[in-house]
C-alpha cells in the first residue's frame, strides 16, 4: 500500500526538509560517544533516529505522511519498491535501524552486537540522502556532511 499523502505548501515542505536534516545530522554525530560510554540504548536509539529523521525528509518531499512509527516503515518500503536496485540497502538498514529502535526498549544487544547493526546504517542513509534534491542537500553524501565541523 503506498504511503498516506500529506499536502502541503512547497516552502513549508522545504523548511520540515531542513529541520530534519539537522535533527538527523545530529543524532548522527552523538552515537559514537553514546556507545564509548557503553550507553547501548542510546547510542541504538541515535541511530534509529537518524534513519527515521532522513527518511521523513524523503516523505516531505514526496508528500507522504510520517508522523508515525508506521509511516515511516510504510515509507521506507515503498521507496525500496521504487528503487530496486537499492532494495537490498533500504531493507537491511531497516532492520538494523529496527533492532536498534527495540533495544531501547529491550535493552538485549552487547556494545558490539549494536556497533555491527550501526555498521549497516550508512548504506540506508546514502540512499535516502540520494533522494532528495540538490538543493536541500549540503553535500553530495550524507557521510561528507556529517564529516565537517560545522555543526
Amino acid at each position: 500500500m503506498p504511503p498516506r499523502i500529506r499536502r502541503e505548501s512547497p516552502e513549508r515542505r522545504y523548511a520540515r526538509i531542513q529541520k530534519h536534516l539537522t535533527q538527523a545530522r545530529d543524532y548522527w554525530s552523538k552515537w559514537p560517544d553514546h556507545l564509548a560510554d557503553g550507553d547501548v540504548c542510546q547510542a541504538g536509539e541515535k541511530g534509529w533516529g537518524t534513519v527515521a529523521q532522513l527518511a521523513k525528509a524523503v516523505a516531505t518531499l514526496r508528500e507522504w505522511d510520517h508522523y508515525d512509527h508506521v509511516a515511516v516503515q510504510e515509507a521506507l518500503v515503498a521507496l525500496a519498491g521504487e528503487l530496486p536496485g537499492q532494495a537490498e540497502q533500504i531493507y537491511r538498514g531497516k532492520g538494523a535501524a529496527e533492532r536498534l529502535h527495540g533495544n531501547f526498549y529491550e535493552v538485549y544487544m552487547t556494545a558490539d552486537e549494536a556497533a555491527f547493526a550501526m555498521a549497516d546504517l550508512p548504506p540506508l542513509l546514502e540512499v535516502l540522502w540520494a533522494q532528495l534534491p540538490s538543493e536541500t542537500r549540503p553535500s553530495e553524501t550524507f557521510a561528507e556532511w556529517t564529516e565537517t565541523d560545522s555543526h
